[in-house]
């Protein structure tokens, strides 16, 4: 019994995305979707509104792409920041209505963090970080091919 709990557990451990982007909507047709990545260098793509896509696509990235884009959020202090930014509030200097937003995610080595971003909060080094990481994964996993 402790075998197939502990064969399970593993099973379920590599089943859990190492990364993920969400992007949600918009006043307008900006893109919604979300993206899984996988150790194994897998992504799952769920394509929901204003997609060339809709529905679930599947893709490939190598394990140094993986690398590398681990190296990105590990560059911006990922796990070190604040859960949200959004609105109004101490980590939002400015903002405005009616813009998109994005829902990152990092599971790796043990550590877990997960980020939602509205971009019309401006006026932070942070933000700009966030969205050059949020642009980073869409270029590496080359999210174009489903959404334009």
């Amino acid at each position: 019994m402790t075998h197939m709990l502990l064969a399970l557990s593993l099973s379920l451990a590599a089943a859990a995305p190492v990364i993920t982007l969400e992007r949600g909507a918009c006043f307008g047709t900006c893109p919604v979707y979300k993206l899984s990545i996988f150790a194994d260098g897998r992504v799952e793509y769920e394509g929901k509104e204003f997609v060339k896509r809709t529905g679930k696509a599947q893709g490939r990235i190598t394990k140094a792409a993986l690398q590398s884009l681990v190296r990105e959020f590990e560059k911006i202090n990922y796990t070190r920041l604040d859960h949200e930014y959004i609105s109004e509030g101490p980590n939002c200097p400015e903002w405005w209505t009616d813009s998109s937003s994005a829902v990152t995610s990092l599971d790796w080595k043990g550590k877990k963090k997960t980020i939602r971003h509205y971009h019309g909060c401006r006026g932070a080094r942070v933000l700009d970080q966030l969205t050059a990481l949020e642009n980073k994964i869409d270029q590496v996993v080359n999210t174009k091919r489903w959404i334009k």
